[in-house]
Formats: C-alpha cells, sequence, structure tokens
C-alpha cells in the first residue's frame, strides 16, 4: 500500500483492534529504519469457492514491511495468520449434520508470493492455499500449494480512509472474483473426496472473495 489516504480521519463505528507488531520482519541489510514502516491488516469478510456458498466468518492478519531501500521501493513480507472457517455440513456436505458428520474447517494460508505495490485500485498479488482440517485427512491436506496456489489479485472498492491518525489506522475494502482454484492435494486418497465436496478445480470467475481491512502503521523507527 503506498497511496495517500484522505487528509481527515472518520471517527470509527466500533472500538479499534489491538494491532499486533511483533511479526513485522527484519529489514534487508542496510535500510534506513526511518524509510521504512510496518503494516498489520486486520481483515474480515467472505469466500466462495467452486461449489461451496460464501463462509462467514474469514479473519485474517497480514503483517509486511514498506520503504526504500537504494532509493527504490522495497518490501518484505512478514507473516499471514488465519481462523479456521467451518464448513458447513462438514466434508459430507449435508448442512445441519456438523455435529453427526466429519467436522471440517478451511484456514487460508501463505503461498510463498506477496507484491503489496498497488497500482491505481489494483492491491498488488497474493499468493495463498487453503488448509482443509479434519479428523479425517491428513495434515498435509490443502487446496492449492506454493507451486500451484491461488493468486489473489483483489480491487479495492471501497477507498481508503483514515479511521485514526493516533494510532494510524487506515480502513478500506477489496474484493477478487476472477482467481482460479486448484485441485486438493496432500490427502491421499481422500483428495478426490475433497474435489468431489467443494468442487474443485474451479474455474475464474467461479470464485470470489470479499474483505474489509483495517490497516495500523508504524514507523521501523517506533518499533
Amino acid at each position: 500500500m503506498t497511496q495517500q489516504a484522505a487528509a481527515e480521519p472518520s471517527p470509527p463505528n466500533d472500538p479499534l483492534p489491538a494491532f499486533d507488531f511483533t511479526d513485522c520482519p527484519a529489514l534487508p541489510a542496510g535500510a534506513d529504519p526511518a524509510l521504512w514502516r510496518c503494516e498489520v491488516l486486520m481483515s474480515t469478510g467472505t469466500i466462495r469457492i467452486g461449489d461451496l456458498g460464501e463462509q462467514h466468518p474469514i479473519a485474517l492478519r497480514l503483517v509486511f514491511a514498506e520503504g526504500q531501500l537504494d532509493g527504490k521501493f522495497a518490501q518484505v513480507f512478514g507473516s499471514l495468520r488465519a481462523e479456521p472457517s467451518p464448513v458447513p455440513g462438514g466434508l459430507p456436505g449435508i448442512p445441519g449434520t456438523e455435529e453427526l458428520n466429519p467436522r471440517a474447517d478451511l484456514r487460508i494460508e501463505y503461498a510463498g508470493f506477496a507484491d503489496f505495490l498497488s497500482v491505481g485500485d489494483r492491491m498488488g498479488e497474493l499468493h495463498l492455499k487453503i488448509r482443509v482440517i479434519s479428523a479425517l485427512l491428513p495434515d498435509t491436506c490443502a487446496i492449492g500449494g506454493d507451486e500451484d496456489p491461488i493468486r489473489l489479485k483483489p480491487i479495492r472498492t471501497i477507498d481508503h480512509e483514515v479511521i485514526s491518525t493516533d494510532p494510524a489506522v487506515l480502513g478500506f475494502t477489496i474484493e477478487d472474483s476472477e482467481f482460479a482454484v486448484p485441485e486438493a492435494r496432500g490427502g491421499g486418497d481422500l483428495d478426490r473426496l475433497v474435489n468431489r465436496r467443494f468442487g474443485l478445480p474451479s474455474p475464474s470467475g467461479a470464485n470470489a472473495m470479499t474483505l474489509t481491512t483495517l490497516v495500523g502503521l508504524r514507523s521501523y523507527t517506533q518499533l
């Protein structure tokens, strides 16, 4: 994120979340901390993939640093942490039977690439995978992976807004309905069950993600 937000803050409707800056990454060698800031993005929203209806809610915390290095824009990824989101109907896909059938949760994870440089309303690119969590599945089962990720290229639909100046907090909303979703892998013979349950692979246009985000900003001179 490099664009400037509006000059005057809008009063927040809800209390601001606690922004945790402990995942701010180490700066590159030779970087001047005064020219760098850490950004902590707290996002909630929905995701729809394949035959699966929207998941409510999705909660993410994304941390990265951006600044100047040798006179050029530079960035360093920090972390992505997400809360598991329960799948209605569990693995069998029968709504209302979660207590009787094997529970399933989806958790969004980082898949090895991030570019946070905004161009207009295009908010860079982030590669993701989705961990499928169930007592029936091995811990390695995921939809997509570092070699075959979900390539999120979100567009800002609600412009940057200054929520607070002390502490510095921005807000915006993004969405992406163009990403494709690959097959599940890492589940052994149960990959076919996961793919059938979620309708995978799922082409571009059949999936969507919307996130409303609050961004906490802090200079590296303050860390």
